[in-house]
């Protein structure tokens, strides 16, 4: 499977009313996978991209597929951020995907019953943690995870960045990825095991652009000047 990833503007990532999470003056890195490369014909479980943003506080990702016209679906992210982690073939929802060794953060989101997502954190074993925000955009095949406050708690431990992989799978116990994003080529699917061969990677957007900054200097400006 071919993989490539490209860096784009990103004007506005809105997941509700309570999650304006990206200004124009930050980008998002998109992961593009090949379509078509799954062995069941789940065209809802075929990742075409992944897109990684941050707005210095907040990290999101979207996951886009090949047609999301269906009721029903897992997808799931797995993050190495610091030295440790969960041992091989170990993540909260009990998936068999092999090769992610050392994943220190899981989110999962899924479609049945109406959507939502949870989010784990690995400390000798996996426990809930953070706010996860959702959004699904059925016109663009796509499902955005928004990890509230994230990158702040992540950069106040010295972490400037992280490892990834997203996957897809279905509702129970032992079900294996349907689809990576990245260098595996097709999974055996349903009944068979999945592995991971690669990691992707992202580093926070953190340095505000010349016109933010431009911004931040006038109100520093008006600031003084009331001070006088």
């Amino acid at each position: 499977m071919y993989m490539m990833f490209r860096v784009t503007p990103l004007a506005a990532v809105m997941v509700g009313t309570a999650m304006m999470a990206a200004s124009s003056s930050l980008g998002a890195v998109v992961y593009d996978d090949s379509t078509g490369d799954i062995a069941t014909g789940n065209p809802n479980l075929d990742i075409t991209s992944v897109t990684v943003w941050d707005n210095g506080s907040d990290l999101g990702f979207t996951i886009t597929v090949d047609n999301l016209d269906a009721d029903w679906g897992k997808y799931m992210l797995f993050i190495d951020y610091q030295d440790g982690g969960s041992g091989d073939n170990d993540n909260p929802w009990a998936r068999n995907v092999s090769g992610l060794g050392g994943m220190d953060f899981f989110s999962g989101m899924w479609l049945d019953n109406g959507y939502n997502a949870t989010a784990y954190s690995y400390s000798g074993g996996w426990h809930e943690s953070y706010t996860t925000g959702i959004d699904v955009d059925w016109a663009s095949n796509s499902i955005t995870f928004v990890m509230m406050d994230v990158v702040t708690s992540w950069m106040d431990q010295g972490i400037t960045g992280f490892d990834f992989e997203v996957g897809t799978t279905g509702g129970g116990a032992g079900d294996p990825a349907i689809d990576l994003i990245g260098a595996e080529g097709v999974q055996p699917g349903w009944g068979n095991g999945s592995h991971s061969v690669d990691r992707l990677r992202y580093d926070f957007s953190t340095v505000p652009a010349p016109g933010a900054l431009a911004l931040l200097a006038l109100a520093g400006f008006a600031s003084r000047r009331r001070r006088r």
